[in-house]
């Protein structure tokens, strides 16, 4: 199976499925994704990964979201949408890029410093906000209020 990275044209519940994946705030998720750009992961048709992409300024963008459908997960197709990203991120002119995950997601924590990111910063009690996260987030049997934020500089690299 060989999946095409391609941008998403117009957003699908099986879209909306995968978005709440990686975020579980349909009120973040729409704070963000107008503004942003998606890039799915398809192969026979079906819908593999999904990775959004906002910019923050003209020399740096956020990884908003980053999901792959759980049939597909643990097979590497993350480490290669994440790679798509990375690869194309400095040819638009971005100079770093920045993911913020949480403090329990350790197989993203992990993920991410593999491929060249670097933790900068912790947001105490970010997923404890009401405004967005109206019940506790529990990963890997741990209560979330953390999140730690991470970022590849392109001109350091």
């Amino acid at each position: 199976m060989q999946p095409t990275i391609r941008p998403v044209s117009a957003f699908t519940p099986q879209h909306y499925d995968l978005l709440l994946l990686a975020d579980p705030s349909l009120k973040s998720i729409a704070s963000y994704l107008s503004r942003s750009t998606a890039f799915e992961m398809v192969a026979d048709q079906r819908l593999i990964g999904l990775v959004v992409v906002r910019p923050l300024t003209n020399q740096t963008a956020e990884i908003m979201n980053l999901a792959i459908t759980p049939k597909f997960q643990q097979q590497h197709f993350a480490s290669r949408l994440l790679g798509f990203v990375i690869e194309h991120a400095p040819k638009t002119g971005i100079q770093k890029l920045r993911i913020v995950t949480g403090s329990t997601s350790f197989t993203q924590l992990y993920l991410y410093q593999k491929l060249g990111f670097r933790c900068v910063k912790v947001l105490t009690d970010h997923f404890v906000n009401s405004a967005y996260y109206s019940e506790p987030i529990y990963e890997n049997n741990l209560r979330l209020r953390d999140a730690i934020v991470l970022e590849r500089d392109f001109l350091s690299d």
